[in-house]
């Protein structure tokens, strides 16, 4: 019975919080999967939440929040780039992107070719106003900046012209099914 006792005590210390239904402290918010051309399954997507908000308050910079996406293709890190790049300049204006270009600039120098089983996180944390990108528990960069934050989530969670507006209401489904 002891060894029990010590396998759940490293088992508690040592797993990823992501394990338990949490990243970092931060608790499930909303689930979904992207697909790519309705069905080609690209990757299943988490976002997680330090406190519940509302859909308009997700991007905001005082709310900490990571989005985990479990990949079920091989996909290349110059994908990533230049998927982001579409997105972004779909959502925003040059001069918008440029007063962030170095933040963008750094995460996607950052990115890594993933295959299938492989897990990023990009998560944003509130009081330190820092992003960090994580892939398979392994953490590539940090990144001070809650404007970029808010940008770059945006991908996925901007009410104008997200990714994929299925995927964005799946994860969102919570926030906005409260009001």
């Amino acid at each position: 019975m002891p060894h029990i006792a010590i396998i759940m005590f490293f088992l508690v210390m040592f797993l990823p919080a992501a394990a338990f239904g949490s990243i970092a402290g931060l608790e499930l918010h909303g689930k979904g999967e992207f697909r790519y051309l309705g069905f080609i399954k690209v990757y299943d997507a988490a976002l997680y939440l330090q406190n519940p908000a509302a859909a308009d308050e997700i991007l905001d910079a005082g709310t900490s929040r990571c989005l985990k996406l479990d990949y079920n293709v091989a996909l290349r890190a110059d994908d990533f780039k230049m998927s982001a790049f579409k997105i972004l300049s779909r959502q925003h204006t040059p001069e918008k992107l440029a007063s962030v270009n170095f933040e963008i600039e750094r995460l996607h120098n950052a990115y890594r070719d993933v295959r299938e089983g492989d897990s990023y996180s990009l998560c944003y944390d509130a009081s330190r106003q820092t992003t960090t990108l994580v892939l398979n528990q392994q953490e590539l960069v940090t990144i001070a900046s809650s404007d970029f934050a808010e940008i770059y989530f945006g991908i996925w969670l901007s009410p104008e012209n997200p990714m994929d507006e299925d995927l964005r209401n799946q994860l969102l489904k919570p926030a906005t099914s409260e009001k």
